[in-house]
């Protein structure tokens, strides 16, 4: 009996079954699973995956052998991206064909059937509800009078092929599944603070619904006078020791996430996140000329949001022209 091949994404955490019985029970206690049929092949059954959960969302890749396979009714939203082989998926009086290539397919939660050929594919599973508060989000929909919720509701087959954008996009999907088995990952704080599961809802987002993207059409308040906006800068001054995402800018703000740049651009000459980053190194050098006797300067830029201690040290010394650990020296010769 070989071996299967590699897997494309998370083969570090892949688990092969020859078994389909085993397949199915394993399945069977995550997934509403309904239905399950082994094609016939020469070579014998075999299945191959690994799976990694980033917050809400659960990435998983696999390979198989062909076979037919359905499931009930579920809160849970999937994008499917085939790697290799053909397939094809039945929801909602619709077929999708599955295949390598610039394409995706949405599943809304509905009961489908999927029938493959030897098959690979990365499935990425997430919360629908939080799917569509991110569009809503990055749109600059908001709740009340005049707002819309992109649908997120029906089953949908994207072709990259016939759209550049959507091309684009789902490069960008497929670069950012690449981050969650980047060996130097750890180094730069890991999985939480590169905010990639809110860079892949926001992808996810875009994929499903191009329309978030263009954001409603109004023209950009003068931020001068907008007092919307000087909520959000407050709002963010006071929440800088925590994490902070581009999503969660456009929500509290109801700003597009065009408009928010065009805002930010216009009042600082930066993006949303560029200005958060100066906000919380700002902090950190007024605490470090008032540092208490046993701060570490770890311990003071923890407290504004860094995690990653190599990284924050190198935005330090190029903000300011000094490592924040001399800096701290000097603080401590003067006040002596």
């Amino acid at each position: 009996m070989t071996a299967a091949a590699p897997l494309t994404l998370l083969e570090s955490r892949a688990v092969e079954v020859r078994d389909p019985d085993a397949l199915l029970n394993r399945v069977a206690r995550d997934f509403p699973l309904n239905a399950f049929l082994e094609s016939q092949r020469s070579g014998g059954f075999f299945h191959r995956s690994g799976i990694l959960h980033v917050g809400q969302i659960a990435v998983s890749c696999s390979r198989h052998s062909p076979l037919e396979i359905g499931f009930d009714d579920s809160p849970v939203a999937t994008l499917t991206l085939p790697l290799s082989g053909v397939g094809e998926v039945t929801s909602d009086g619709q077929r999708l064909k599955l295949e390598a290539g610039p394409m995706a397919a949405y599943l809304p939660g509905a009961a489908f059937k999927a029938s493959t050929g030897t098959f690979e594919e990365v499935m990425i599973c997430l919360d629908r509800r939080r799917l569509t508060e991110t569009a809503l989000a990055m749109g600059g929909f908001g709740d009340g009078p005049g707002g819309r919720a992109p649908a997120f509701e029906r089953t949908l087959r994207v072709d990259g092929s016939a759209s550049p954008e959507q091309a684009d996009l789902l490069r960008h999907l497929h670069l950012a599944l690449r981050m969650l088995e980047a060996p130097l990952l750890r180094s730069v704080g890991g999985l939480r603070t590169c905010q990639l599961e809110d860079l892949l809802f926001r992808l996810v987002a875009a994929i499903v619904c191009p329309e978030t993207l263009k954001g409603r059409d109004r023209a950009v308040p003068d931020h001068r006078g907008d007092r919307p906006f000087d909520d959000l800068l407050e709002w963010i001054q006071a929440n800088l020791h925590t994490p902070i995402t581009p999503t969660e800018l456009s929500r509290r703000s109801a700003y597009s996430q065009r408009n928010l740049q065009v805002l930010f651009q216009r009042r600082f000459g930066c993006s949303p996140m560029q200005w958060v980053k100066r906000q919380r190194l700002s902090g950190v050098r007024a605490d470090l000329l008032r540092a208490q006797p046993g701060e570490t300067v770890a311990a003071i830029a923890r407290r504004h949001g860094f995690v990653q201690m190599p990284s924050f040290a190198a935005s330090f010394r190029e903000r300011y022209g000094i490592t924040p650990s001399v800096l701290l020296r000097r603080s401590r010769l003067d006040g002596g």
